[in-house]
């Protein structure tokens, strides 16, 4: 028994002096140098929508995070090691930090459309105005009891977000035609698209154009503004405020076409020989029972061709449609069934005279709407107003 005393008070001892030659290995943190970000390529950055990119806005850059230990003059590795990029509007002193980027390297892209929308939802700013931002650095370091160190500097910058566009969102044509009236769009020209695909960013109008007429063209989100798609050079848009204007020269019917992504344009001249002046068109189908539908009205009566009316279809019972198609003097025998029954705002149709099948447009919930066809394409909008 005594025996085994001894043992176990042998071992005590040597426990004792091992934890005091560890304590001696332990190394004490003594200084911290903090990181300092790099200047900015900008102080303001009036953000542009890029549609299906994300392209980097900007590299943000700092120096690395320094530590000293046991009053050493020379810095020691210290793991692990992490920069949190924060920014916060200016003068809030950081009580509401959001994240811009987490690394542990001394850099970090940061993308368009990833800080446009922080800065909508995250700090509320409002589309096509100015906020003031202020970005720091966050180093955290240590393993079981993190500690933190803050940026020597504070960057200050100016950050005007874009509007998000809605991809289906109608673009109209404005200018001589309605007295460059940039808010009614009952004057409008709208245009079309062969389907409703949200990817799909080419948007036409075929019809008439006056002589010696200017015109642009302005997306929904613009409307009341002097921002619209405008004149660059040669089969190029810009999306600009007072940009410069098209012109056309003769009179006829033009094809225009728009892909507002390649930011490209062209206007063609369109032969309307052999094409049929109706002397009517209507809308039809199960909001009138698929009789005595409602007339269309032609825009202008030089545009012949174009119809539209404002029409309200009824509340829908849970998984009920409406069911439309279009048709000429209020005749079977001259109408236009769907290509894709279920594109919707945007679509196309095809010209039927006999017994062949002819689907129909589906609309798939009541409200007011607005609803233009183009007799010469088959191309129609129906949208809400």
């Amino acid at each position: 028994m005594k025996a085994y005393t001894l043992y176990f008070l042998r071992i005590l001892l040597l426990m004792s002096l091992l934890s005091c030659s560890n304590d001696k290995d332990i190394s004490v943190l003594t200084k911290v140098d903090a990181s300092t970000i790099d200047p900015f390529p900008a102080k303001e950055y009036v953000l542009q929508n890029p549609q299906d990119e994300n392209p980097i806005l900007f590299t943000a850059t700092w120096s690395e995070t320094l530590f000293f230990l046991d009053g050493r003059s020379t810095p020691d590795p210290l793991a692990p090691l992490k920069y949190t990029l924060q920014i916060d509007k200016a003068g809030n002193n950081f009580k509401s930090p959001q994240i811009l980027a987490i690394t542990t390297s001394l850099a970090a892209n940061i993308y368009t459309k990833d800080l446009n929308f922080l800065m909508i939802d995250s700090l509320a700013a409002t589309p096509n105005e100015k906020m003031d931002v202020e970005l720091r650095i966050l180093a955290s370091y240590g393993q079981n009891n993190p500690q933190e160190s803050l940026s020597t500097n504070i960057v200050e910058l100016s950050v005007t977000p874009f509007v998000d566009s809605d991809p289906l969102q109608p673009i109209y044509i404005f200018g001589d035609i309605n007295g460059w009236d940039n808010s009614n769009t009952d004057n409008m020209y709208v245009m079309f698209k062969s389907n409703s695909d949200t990817k799909n960013t080419v948007y036409t109008y075929t019809g008439y154009l006056p002589a010696n007429s200017s015109f642009k063209f302005i997306p929904k989100e613009s409307l009341g503004t002097n921002k619209a798609y405008s004149y660059k050079e040669d089969g190029k848009l810009e999306y600009v405020e007072s940009g410069t204007a098209f012109h056309n020269v003769a009179e006829g019917y033009k094809t225009i076409t728009l892909d507002l992504k390649t930011m490209t344009y062209s206007i063609q001249d369109y032969d309307i020989s052999g094409a049929t002046d109706w002397g009517s068109m209507g809308f039809i189908g199960s909001f009138c029972d698929w009789a005595n539908e409602p007339l269309m009205t032609r825009i202008s009566a030089k545009n012949r061709h174009v119809w539209k009316l404002d029409i309200t279809l009824g509340t829908l019972s849970n998984g009920s449609t409406h069911s439309a198609k279009f048709r000429a003097e209020r005749s079977w025998g001259s109408r236009w069934a769907a290509v894709d029954p279920n594109s919707i705002p945007y679509g196309r149709t095809i010209f039927l005279t006999g017994d062949e099948y002819d689907p129909n447009i589906v609309i798939p919930e009541g409200g007011n709407y607005r609803i233009v066809f183009n007799d010469l394409t088959g191309q129609y909008v129906i949208m809400k107003k």
